[in-house]
């Protein structure tokens, strides 16, 4: 039986029990995300509201320094303004003085000046000279002197009874002479012994006064009133929107002006006959203008400033109820993807195992390292490849392994030191991976860290290869090219030196069989006569092979020298066509020379040049069919260079071909059995002949229709006149 006072067993449970549940669920994830979205909505309301509060405080701070700026403004141009006029009528006062007409009346040299005066100052409406009695002496209008007493205006009257010696300023008024407002500026005028001669009135129009003040903002915004020290207003702008008939009726800021001189208040800007209370809400800035006796008003209307602050408010308003929205939704989503991503997680943690045991199974070096270059991972490979163990290289930098890890570009040769400090070649790849975010993007480990974001975390995965063997065969390689160039060289050398040794017997025996044929030594029978023909045609022939081979050999040693002379195109053509007509006519080939005499004169080396002719000739004969014919051609291009054409109608190149076609020892027939005869040196040796005259030869041919080879020689090469022949016979040779 339950003790009276204490509470049940069943209650306690169920307490205990509530408690536990409220443990569980305020210890869960998807409260503390709910709880989370929560505050954040309150925190950002909040900071709204805030930022609301403070725009409109900003908002009044801001109209408060535009009217303070707006009565700056106009206390400068009012200050420039009476300053201008002041010094002005000092200027006058001293001119008067000076000129012998000054105190006579109606003076056309004072009205011409005066006249000036007012022109050159856009604000004045008129300058007037007032004599002591008060009639006009002298004035700037175009109109007649006034001949009534001028001694009634208060801008007479002021100077003349009270002794005002600074400028002196009254209410605006109608000018008796142009019908118009106008507000006075005078100044006493005393001759040398100080005594009254006058006044000097500068009439200012109202509405030049007022042109900086009728700007768009003023009118659409706030408002600018000028008047006098006693309350006085002169001018008010913009005009028609009410307003005080003088300072005195505004205590607020009649009170400001009392105790300071500029002051900057907020108060209702009253109109003509209002309701106390009743007017405008305004910010009112108000300034004495100093050393003169004016007074600026510059008002802004409270709703006016607060304008831009009310569209804030209702954007921000707006921002807020969809930020509330969206995180309210964003946290629901979140909360529902909480579950998956614990799955997700799982089944990482899976796939990170089946990954790191691949790296470990690969064969090359697999290092994983973060942005600031610290190594993470290192799998077996590496182990073994540095000597060291996974655990001792977690968190150092991968410069311990690869000092130039950082530079150059990707996948490169670089230089890695072993645990014992041995440097071994390794070829070194990064591959960037942004985690979360896709495939991985090889790229330098550099340019990667550049382009790296401090919200974005990477990793890096560098594959190292060791590259010693494969550094030992490029070293091989390379030994065996130069090895082989050398050898190339000291063959060409060889034949270049050995030209007189190889040439002296071959023409000692194409000399000796020209004597057998000519029967000097006694008559010969005709199988005897066929013999030497033979040995003179091939020892002829082995030395046109020897000059070839010799020719090239002195080419690719650089030994190759022209004698450069003038000589004849049209000559040089003929002399090789001689040599090849008989061969043309027994293969059944017309040449069609069009070569002429005045074609041109070239400076060149006449053995090279007729050597490039016979060998282009020699070619389109041999590989012309019978029928065929060849046509020769020369001329002049427009920048004065000298092309020579040799065109055939023969078998043609085949395409494949041409890239070799200017190859030593290169043939488009390599077979055994060959039809044409030849080494393959002819172009080659052409080409280089060319070559060394800074000049080109091309071809173009089609298979089956033909070919045309274009040698062209610069203008250089060509002479014009018959004294620059001797100005190029001493130019050395090239």
């Amino acid at each position: 039986m339950p003790v009276p006072g204490s509470a049940s067993p069943t209650l306690l449970r169920s307490a205990a029990g509530l408690a536990r549940a409220l443990r569980g669920r305020l210890g869960s994830v998807r409260f503390l995300m709910t709880a989370s979205g929560l505050a954040f909505i309150v925190v950002v309301n909040a900071l709204i509201g805030y930022g609301i509060v403070q725009g409109r405080r900003e908002a009044l701070d801001s109209g408060e320094r535009a009217t303070r700026d707006l009565a700056r403004m106009l206390e400068s141009q009012t200050l420039r303004t009476a300053f201008a006029v002041d010094q002005m009528l000092r200027d006058l006062s001293f001119a008067l003085d000076m000129l012998p007409d000054g105190a006579r009346r109606g003076s056309t040299a004072i009205h011409d000046h005066l006249r000036q005066r007012r022109d050159a100052f856009t604000e004045l409406a008129d300058l007037v000279v007032v004599d002591s009695d008060g009639f006009a002496l002298h004035h700037s209008a175009e109109a007649p002197l006034p001949t009534i007493s001028l001694a009634d205006r208060s801008y007479f009257t002021g100077p003349r009874d009270g002794g005002i010696q600074g400028l002196h300023v009254v209410p605006a008024i109608t000018s008796r002479v142009m019908g118009t407002q106008v507000i006075p500026f005078s100044r006493r005028w005393l001759d040398t012994d100080g005594g009254f001669r006058g006044v000097l009135v500068a009439m200012v129009d109202p509405t030049r006064l007022a042109a900086t003040l009728e700007s768009r903002d003023i009118d659409r915004k706030g408002g600018a009133i000028l008047a006098l020290g006693d309350g006085t207003i002169l001018l008010q702008r913009p005009q028609g929107q009410g307003g005080p008939a003088r300072l005195t009726d505004w205590p607020a800021v009649w009170a400001a002006l009392a105790t300071h001189d500029v002051a900057t208040i907020r108060d209702t800007v009253p109109g003509p006959g209002s309701a106390p209370g009743a007017g405008t809400d305004s910010l009112v800035s108000v300034r004495r203008v100093q050393g003169y006796p004016f007074v600026i008003v510059a008002t802004l209307p409270v709703a006016a400033a607060l304008v831009e602050w009310r569209r804030d408010t209702a954007a921000w308003t707006s921002i807020g109820t969809v930020m509330t929205i969206a995180i309210a939704l964003l946290t629901a989503f979140v909360v529902r993807q909480h579950a998956r991503r614990e799955q997700d997680q799982a089944r990482l943690t899976r796939a990170s195992r089946r990954i790191r045991g691949i790296l470990d199974s690969m064969l090359d070096a697999v290092v994983t390292f973060d942005g600031a270059g610290r190594i993470v991972t290192f799998n077996r490979a590496a182990e073994m490849m540095f000597g060291v163990p996974e655990r001792e290289m977690i968190g150092q930098p991968i410069e311990a392994l690869i000092p130039d890890a950082r530079g150059g570009a990707n996948d490169r040769d670089l230089t890695a030191l072993r645990h014992d400090g041995r440097a071994f070649p390794v070829g070194f790849t990064v591959s960037d991976l942004r985690l979360g975010s896709g495939p991985c993007a090889a790229a330098s480990f550099s340019a990667a860290v550049g382009a790296l974001r401090p919200d974005e975390p990477r990793i890096y995965v560098g594959v190292i290869r060791d590259m010693t063997r494969r550094k030992q065969q490029e070293a091989e390689l390379i030994a065996s090219k130069t090895q082989a160039e050398l050898a190339n060289r000291a063959k060409s050398e060889f034949l270049a030196n050995m030209s007189h040794e190889l040439r002296t017997p071959l023409n000692a025996i194409i000399g000796f069989a020209e004597v057998l044929d000519s029967q000097f030594f006694g008559a010969i029978n005709e199988r005897q006569k066929s013999c030497i023909a033979d040995i003179h045609d091939s020892g002829r022939h082995l030395l046109d092979i020897v000059n070839a081979v010799l020719d090239m050999s002195k080419l690719d040693a650089g030994k190759f020298e022209l004698c450069e002379e003038a000589v004849e195109a049209h000559g040089a053509v003929g002399q090789c066509l001689m040599m090849v007509r008989d061969r043309a006519a027994a293969g059944g080939v017309a040449i069609h020379n069009e070569v002429t005499a005045a074609v041109a004169t070239l400076w060149v080396d006449r053995r090279a040049f007729k050597q490039v002719i016979l060998n282009l000739l020699s070619n389109a004969v041999k590989f012309t069919p019978d029928g065929g014919g060849i046509t020769i051609a020369a001329m002049r291009e427009e920048d004065g260079g000298f092309v020579l054409t040799v065109a055939d109608t023969g078998i043609g190149i085949p395409p494949d071909f041409m890239a070799d076609l200017f190859q030593p020892f290169r043939q488009a027939e390599n077979a055994a059995n060959r039809r044409y005869e030849g080494t393959g040196l002819g172009l080659s040796i052409s080409k280089n002949f060319v070559d060394l005259h800074g000049g080109t030869l091309s071809c173009s041919s089609t298979p089956g229709a033909g070919t045309t080879m274009t040698l062209r020689l610069p203008a250089s090469r060509v002479i014009d006149r018959s004294s620059d022949i001797g100005s190029r016979a001493k130019v050395p040779a090239a």
